[in-house]
Order: structure tokens, then sequence, then C-alpha cells
């Protein structure tokens, strides 16, 4: 174990080092288990006690748990260990560097930030005379990819722990506002089924692309237009069409063209409703256009995260915030993160961290080292919070 980083800058710094592109991007299995293992070996150094959990088809979790006392609540923290892809970034990725008070690097904002804020932020809560809760840091696997550490947490881990957190915070870069809400998604394909001859007959075969081009209108004039649902946190619900394919070469009807369709969804919105509702959409164009057809594929979902108990954690975490003199808001915002699966699970859930959402996936990623800090105090202090006891 190389020497161990003597502040959170140089952690976060050793941590970008770690290349941990997410695995459906990068093709690698397990990207992210060399970070973890690092940071495993770090923390039994500090005197924590790890767990590895096993996800499906990924690597696993990793569990950093700081027991105070039996009787005292659990606050549970958590942070993705994957980053997205690489590609077109303006600097080395993977090659830490500080300029102009940021700090450069793939995951310095998203969200690399937040992980070594919290476990600097847990390594000195365990030093401190205050320690009202017992605390644990989950670094999760496969965020950025339908968040499939989150949800194996929620449903293999979260029953096995032999306790249950009292309350959680999701750590993405808000620069430390306080997100008790939000959105959720369902993404589904869907593909125009024609019949493919050569170009100079047309009228041989169904020209897909043209039924494709149907398809898109109804959904922009007759569904995405007529969306209501809001939240008043998180806004409006929206939809679109985010990728379109079709046709194999220029002398040939297309026989196929599909079309990607992401909705975004807001508390109190059901995926599934969605999708039938379009569906029914879909049916009456097909009535009215003979010989259409078109195959839907659903292939990937995510639940809002809805204020599971009356907003009492994120007001207590805004209180706590403050009494360390950092002014917080409470909002949401319709993106999609960890604590949906959390939420989901019945437990009061919150999103705050250093950063700007801003620089996210960005070609120069960065973080300002105000910003690390900034995030050091504010989970000190949500460490320290008192925690709503719900009956």
């Amino acid at each position: 174990m190389p020497q161990p980083p003597q502040t959170c800058e140089e952690l976060l710094a050793r941590m970008i080092e770690f290349d941990t592109v997410v695995a459906y991007q990068s093709g690698r299995e397990a990207p992210e288990k060399p970070l973890a293992d690092y940071l495993a070996g770090l923390a039994t150094e500090w005197g924590f006690r790890i767990r590895e959990l096993p996800v499906d088809g990924a690597g696993p979790n990793l569990l950093i748990e700081h027991l105070v006392d039996e009787q005292a609540p659990w606050i549970m923290f958590d942070s993705h260990l994957d980053t997205v892809g690489t590609e077109g970034m303006s600097i080395p990725p993977f090659e830490p560097a500080i300029r102009d008070g940021r700090m450069y690097g793939r995951g310095a904002c998203d969200t690399k930030g937040t992980g070594a804020t919290m476990l600097w932020s847990l390594k000195q809560y365990a030093q401190s005379e205050s320690q009202p809760n017992n605390i644990a840091v989950l670094l999760s696997v496969g965020e950025e990819h339908v968040q499939i550490g989150a949800r194996a947490f929620v449903d293999q881990h979260l029953a096995l722990l032999g306790w249950r957190p009292a309350a959680v915070v999701v750590g993405e870069p808000t620069r430390m506002n306080v997100l008790a809400a939000t959105g959720g998604f369902i993404r589904w394909k869907m593909t125009t089924l024609g019949k493919a001859c050569h170009s100079s007959q047309p009228d041989r075969g169904h020209n897909a692309i043209y039924d494709m081009a149907r398809l898109i209108t109804m959904l922009e004039d007759d569904y995405i237009a007529k969306i209501e649902a809001t939240d008043p946190l998180v806004g409006r619900a929206s939809a679109a069409g985010t990728v379109v394919s079709g046709g194999r070469q220029v002398n040939v009807i297309p026989s196929e063209a599909t079309l990607t369709f992401d909705r975004r969804l807001v508390p109190g919105e059901i995926g599934e409703t969605e999708l039938t509702r379009v569906k029914e959409l879909v049916a009456e164009l097909i009535a009215r256009r003979p010989g259409m057809q078109v195959d839907h594929h659903h292939f990937e979902s995510a639940p809002p995260m809805a204020v599971v108990d009356g907003g009492a954690w994120s007001e207590a975490a805004v209180a706590a915030l403050a009494s360390v003199g950092i002014t917080s808001k409470i909002s949401g915002e319709l993106f999609t993160t960890n604590g949906n699966h959390f939420a989901a699970a019945g437990i009061p859930t919150l999103v705050t961290g250093p950063g700007d959402i801003a620089q996210a996936h960005t070609v120069d990623e960065w973080i300002e080292l105000e910003q690390i800090a900034l995030g050091i105090k504010g989970y000190t202090a949500l460490m320290q919070a008192e925690v709503p006891i719900r009956d």
C-alpha cells in the first residue's frame, strides 16, 4: 500500500488516476474494482470495517462502516465509483492536475469529488468528540448505466446488513444545495418494419423510414406536446426522441428504422403507464396507415425519487449545513441518481455534494478546490446531524 494521502485533494487525485469508465462504455469487466480495492485498503488502515457486496454482472459495491453505538441511527452516504467515457476530452483524463484553484480529471466532479470528500469527512468524524450517528459510506458501481450498484444494494444487500439506514445522502455535484426529489425515466426503442426492395422500384417494397417519419411527427404532436405532469420541486416531465437510425445502403428501400425514446418522469408518474399510453397512440396511427408495423423494446427504467418523509430529512440537512455556515436551499432536478432506488425502498433520501453539475461529463472536467473544502465541512456536519425519527 502506498503512503496514505495526507489531504483530501491528494486522495481525490489518486482516485482520478484509476480508469473507472463504466463497463458498458469501456467494455471492461468490473472497471471500478482496482479503485475499490485501493479504497478498501485505505479504509482498513484508518480503522473502519469494510464489506464487499457482490453485484451480478459487475464488480462489487464497497461498504465502509463506522459503528459508534448499536442504539444510534445509521446515516449512509453513497457515491459512485464509475465515470462516463473519455472520448473527445481535451485533457489527459487520468492524470490529475491542479491549475487556477481547480482539480482536473475525469470524475473530479462526477463523482469522485463527492466520494473523496465523504471518506475524508468520515475520517474526521471518527476522530471528533461528537459522534451521534453510526456512519456508512457506500461506494457503488455502475451508476452511469441504470444504477446497477444501487439497485443491487436495495434488492439484495439491504436486508442482509444487520442494520437499516435511517437516512441516506447521495453524493452528486449540487454545490451543497439539497435535492429532495429527482426525476426518473423509462427508455425504449420503437422499430418500424417495412419491406426491402431495389430503390428503382420503390412501390415493390414498404419504406420503414417514411413510417418512422410519421411516427416521430405523431409522438411530437400527440404525446410530447401534451405532457402536463409536474412536481413542485422537480418541475415538468419531458420526453424526447434521442437516437434514430434506418436503412442499409443508398439503393435499397429500408426494411427497418429505429427510434430511441427517453421519457423523463416526475414523482407520482409510473413509467409503464407512459409506455402503455404511447403504445395506444401508436396503435391508433397504425390503424390509419395500412401496412405500418411497429415493434417496442423497453430496455431500461428508474423510478423518480419522491420525498419519503414529508421533507423532514432535507430540512434537517439544511439546518445542519447552516450550522457550519453553508447556505443551502431545498430543490429538485429532473435528472436521475442512485437516490431514486433508496427512496423507492422507503428510506428518507437527499442528494447533495460539492462541485457543479455544469462541469460533469465535460471535455475538461474539473472541481474547484474551494468546493472540496466545502464538501468536507458539509458532509461532516451531515454526519453529526440529528436524524428525524419516523413513527
